[in-house]
C-alpha cells in the first residue's frame, strides 16, 4: 500500500514592524496607545517552547473592529533567548493582522518612529524568516 504524507503549509497572513526601543513594554505599548490612537492592552505572555525550554514574552493587543485590524506589540527578549533570532536587533514586534490600505503601513512605521522612546522602526519580510513560525498563535 502506498504512504502518503501530509504536508501542511503554515500562512503567514501578517505585517510585521521590528522596533528599537530601550522602554520597558508597559512605557512603549503606553506611547504608542496615545501617538496612534490605539487601545493596547496586556495580555497574558506569550509562551512558546524551544528546544525543551519555555519561553514566555510580553504581549499587548489591540483589536480595531472599525477596519478589521488586528495589532499585537511581542517583545523580542526574554531572560531565556530571542522569540525571533534573525531578527536579534529588534526589541519588540509589532505583528498586524488584517489588510492596511495604501500606504497605511508606511505611514505607521513612520508614527512609531517618531515617538520618543524608539530609537528606529523598519519593515521586516515575513517571508524571509527562518522562525516566523515563532509567531504563529
Amino acid at each position: 500500500m502506498a504512504k502518503l504524507i501530509l504536508e501542511v503549509e503554515e500562512e503567514y497572513g501578517f505585517e510585521l514592524v521590528g522596533i528599537c526601543s530601550h522602554a520597558k513594554d508597559y512605557r512603549l505599548s503606553w506611547e504608542m496607545n496615545k501617538a496612534l490612537g490605539f487601545d493596547l492592552e496586556k495580555e497574558e505572555n506569550y509562551e512558546i517552547n524551544t528546544k525543551g525550554d519555555n519561553q514566555s514574552y510580553s504581549f499587548f493587543s489591540f483589536i480595531d473592529d472599525e477596519n478589521l485590524v488586528e495589532y499585537y506589540l511581542i517583545n523580542n527578549r526574554c531572560s531565556k533567548g530571542v522569540l525571533i533570532p534573525e531578527e536579534k536587533k529588534a526589541d519588540y514586534f509589532l505583528l498586524i493582522r488584517g489588510v492596511l490600505r495604501g500606504g497605511q503601513k508606511e505611514e505607521l512605521i513612520n508614527m512609531i518612529g517618531e515617538i520618543k522612546n524608539v530609537l528606529t522602526t523598519y519593515e521586516v519580510e515575513v517571508g524571509e524568516l527562518k522562525s516566523k513560525s515563532n509567531l504563529l498563535f
